[in-house]
């Protein structure tokens, strides 16, 4: 079958889906083919009442070659994801410093691949259907929170993971396609080629901390255009583990050993170190267990068998497609840079400077306040309250600078606020759970009495994947308590009451000075009057 689907950019970002009715459910055929068709076809209107004239009606044609199989090709998928073709043939797979992946070739067939790690969003499709179970609340609590909705799922066993792939009739990777996916054909040592892994390619070694946003790492893509291929979250893959598998089994088409006691984890996490970031590094977990650093992709073999949505979310700034507008709202609070100073000397209280960075500020500006500190010029604070924190306040705006125009994938139309299937494509007729497949508009609209909740914010916008009640309102705040050092005990020794239980401010035995000493404020030490050092 001839393909010639046009290819689109890499740097995808994933849609948050919402399905609603198309609102055609009174207009159907007599007769309808269960496969899209290829020309133009008369249907027939059931007559209304008092009417026996039949209204011809024209079903628009859908073009059925699909995507090419050629490096760099990607595939919108029904989730939201984005797919990345993955052209069959040899590669490099293993390390020669690793015993239980010794290097060899291994030959695989085509096949196409999630380019990001499936998230919450997408998650909660499954859950919503009724064919996913929930993820452990205490190992994902982001899961259900509208605003955490592109991290990726964690909390996951191997079970659920798998069958969240059978959902979008896909599958878990197998250990040698997700490698290859990873590494490229000629076995680059790290997704991005064989240079060492550091903060700006991979969410690694606590850098950030936590998990983050899928595709935050565009510098990082693998030879194929995957995200997050190491670091941010491990990920499950369908195989059982077995050291010695990758020594004697097939170099063709491996699909791991037939039975085992653990299961196969490839990738690292965001609080995994240097050592586990290397494409060919392989964890191993009991298929029940799961982690909040442990996720998955999918592998998907035919992307065009699912029907589209007939309703998805607008993007705002960015859209399905990968497509990025001139403008990116900044969605993000600056900074606040706190230096404290242990001048107890002479002065006899402490002092803390807060300074608001401003530096990535929005043109709407920031709010920030800075409760019982004087203002030291500028965006600083003075601060010396020497008995308790202080509380740090700030919110920031996003901003329209004009060029940020809601936007739509491929072959939907943006209709108030809404992107709206255009009936045409290379999609096929399934539909996924709690969806029906309508003939006339040639998508999968929500199915009535179904009870599946598929909108995770609706009539919102969604902003570099968070949904926003509105593009130019406050997306962002900061909150951040400050202790303060204090003067305590004789010899001026500083101490913080939020960090040392022990410290009271100000309690110390008196103390009785001869000029030219006189008395800190504080009442328990001594200083020079006639300044550092002029005493002695």
């Amino acid at each position: 079958m001839k393909k010639t689907y046009a290819i689109v950019s890499t740097l995808a970002v994933l849609a948050i889906l919402v399905l609603s009715a198309c609102n055609m459910g009174a207009v159907a055929p007599t007769e309808v083919s269960t496969q899209p068709p290829v020309t133009e076809v008369a249907g027939t209107q059931p007559p209304a009442v008092g009417d026996e004239t039949p209204t011809e009606i024209v079903v628009a044609p859908i073009d059925l070659a699909g995507p090419p199989m050629e490096v760099g090709s990607k595939y919108t998928y029904v989730d939201g994801s984005v797919l990345a073709a993955v052209p069959g043939g040899p590669f490099i797979m293993g390390y020669k410093n690793y015993a239980d992946t010794p290097e060899r070739t291994v030959t695989l067939s085509d096949f196409w691949i999630y380019s990001s790690e499936v998230t919450n969003s997408q998650y909660a499709l499954c859950v919503n259907a009724g064919k996913c179970a929930p993820p452990d609340a205490v190992k994902n609590p982001a899961f259900g929170n509208y605003r955490l909705v592109n991290l990726p799922v964690v909390g996951v066993n191997y079970q659920q993971a798998a069958d969240y792939c059978s959902f979008v009739k896909g599958r878990l990777p197998t250990e040698a396609e997700w490698e290859k996916a990873a590494r490229g054909p000629e076995g680059n040592l790290f997704p991005w080629g064989d240079s060492g892994p550091v903060c700006d390619l991979l969410n690694f070694n606590f850098c950030k901390g936590k998990t983050l946003d899928i595709q935050s790492y565009p510098d990082g893509v693998s030879y194929y255009g995957l995200f997050d291929m190491s670091g941010n979250v491990r990920e499950w893959v369908a195989d059982w583990y077995n050291p010695k598998y990758y020594t004697d089994g097939p170099s063709t088409d491996p699909l791991g050993p037939e039975i085992g006691d653990k299961r196969s984890v490839r990738s690292s996490s965001f609080a995994d170190s240097g050592d586990f970031t290397f494409a060919a590094h392989r964890f191993s977990y009991k298929p029940t267990e799961s982690l909040n650093d442990l996720g998955f992709r999918c592998v998907v073999d035919d992307p065009t068998q699912f029907a589209p949505l007939c309703t998805q979310l607008a993007f705002y700034g960015q859209d399905v497609n990968g497509q990025i507008e001139d403008c990116v709202p900044n969605v993000k609070c600056n900074d606040v840079n706190i230096g404290q100073g242990q001048d107890c000397i002479g002065v006899g209280q402490p002092y803390t400077i807060i300074t608001f960075s401003m530096s990535n500020t929005p043109p709407n500006g920031w709010v920030y306040d800075a409760p019982g500190c004087d203002p030291a010029g500028g965006d600083k604070f003075d601060c010396r309250p020497g008995d308790g924190p202080v509380s740090v306040t700030g919110s920031c705006e996003v901003t329209d600078s004009g060029s940020c125009m809601q936007s739509c994938g491929s072959h939907y139309n943006l209709v108030n606020g809404q992107c709206v299937w255009d009936g045409s494509g290379t999609q096929g007729t399934e539909c996924i759970a709690g969806t029906t497949y309508d003939p006339l508009t040639q998508c999968c609209s929500a199915d009535p009495g179904a009870g599946v909740n598929y909108d995770l914010c609706p009539g919102k916008y969604v902003v570099n994947g968070v949904c926003v009640d509105d593009p130019n309102g406050v997306v962002d705040s900061l909150v951040q308590v400050v202790g303060f050092n204090t003067c305590s005990g004789p010899g001026d020794t500083p101490c913080d009451p939020l960090k040392d239980p022990a410290c009271q401010p100000g309690s110390c035995q008196p103390v009785t000075c001869n000029y030219p000493y006189a008395p800190n404020q504080d009442g328990c030490s001594c200083y020079c009057t006639w300044g550092p050092g002029k005493c002695n």
